[in-house]
């Protein structure tokens, strides 16, 4: 007989056996929902027998023991679970995989986790990372399997990226000695030196955390995962415009011993003391002071070593 309340049956042996539904079911399942007459069904035996002499059997017992069975075997072969969560806290997620296990918060994503009721009723993939069945604790992680896929997607990217090519992505971070770009997935590094063509002292003068940029591929070492990149490149050189002979216009950005420095558009050139004025000079302070603008005659250009000579005395008899 099958009702709502209970299941009868017959044992193998003989003898008469009795499931009621607090016994039959993980969550209060309906036996008349789930089993008819004439079907085989299981459960362990209690140790006790009803006031009608009829042994008393869990089939919900027997469902939680064949379920953490699979779950054991699940972790030794290193095999994923797949479950429907049914309650979350500040702490974690709770997830029903046959039976209850949680997840950390610290272990659901690969950032900070602060709202975790949009994960009721999802179903998850989740990693086994401890399990014992006596104490009915199974924790799991789904952060793991993202790394996973991260490193794959990340390998990936560093496969494909070649020296030459041009690609887009976003600052990430700010070092000293330059700037992160998000290519997707992986950094690469901007040294400061490839920021600009002009002189950098600090990576903020050029681009801020946030700035979506386009890089040139300069170096790839997938094994070491270092990546080389360079702003500066993929923009025109300023100083391969600039034509020995033309006298142009700066400002004197600062004065050292040998001379005068002067900034011209995205560039700087030294004017040494012997080109600040037709007769002899001590110290460049005796003719310019930083922020004067003054006309300027460029000398040589060496563009490998950055290098401008210019000087102020030539231009004076040019213009002259």
């Amino acid at each position: 007989m099958v009702s709502s309340d209970s299941v009868e049956l017959t044992l193998d042996d003989g003898r008469h056996a009795v499931i009621h539904r607090r016994n039959f079911g993980l969550h209060d399942e309906d036996p008349t929902e789930v089993i008819s007459v004439g079907d085989r069904a299981f459960g362990a035996e209690l140790v006790r027998e009803d006031p009608k002499s009829r042994v008393v059997l869990s089939r919900a017992w027997a469902l939680k023991r064949r379920a953490w069975e699979k779950v054991v075997e699940a972790a030794a072969d290193n095999q994923l679970l797949t479950g429907r969560v049914v309650s979350a806290s500040k702490k974690g997620l709770v997830v029903d995989v046959g039976v209850r296990g949680f997840v950390p918060s610290s272990h659901l994503e690969l950032t900070t986790v602060t709202d975790m009721n949009p994960y009721l009723e999802q179903t998850l993939e989740l990693k086994i990372l401890e399990v014992d069945p006596r104490r009915e604790k199974l924790v799991l992680s789904r952060r793991s399997l993202l790394l996973k896929a991260q490193r794959k997607e990340m390998q990936a990217l560093l496969t494909a990226l070649k020296p030459g090519e041009v690609r887009s992505g976003k600052v990430a971070s700010l070092a000293e000695y330059g700037a992160f770009v998000d290519l997707g997935g992986v950094n690469g590094l901007v040294h400061i030196s490839e920021l600009s063509w002009r002189r950098v002292s600090k990576p903020s003068e050029v681009v801020k955390v946030g700035d979506e940029v386009q890089v040139k591929v300069l170096d790839v070492k997938p094994k070491k995962k270092r990546i080389s990149l360079s702003i500066r490149q993929i923009t025109p050189d300023p100083l391969a415009a600039v034509e020995v002979g033309a006298v142009l216009t700066g400002t004197v950005t600062k004065l050292v011993d040998f001379g005068a420095f002067v900034a011209i558009g995205e560039f700087e050139g030294l004017v040494h003391l012997s080109e600040l004025a037709e007769y002899r000079v001590s110290t460049p302070e005796e003719i310019v002071a930083p922020g004067d603008q003054v006309g300027v005659k460029v000398l040589s250009v060496d563009t490998k070593r950055r290098r401008i000579e210019l000087s102020i005395r030539r231009a004076a008899e040019y213009g002259g």
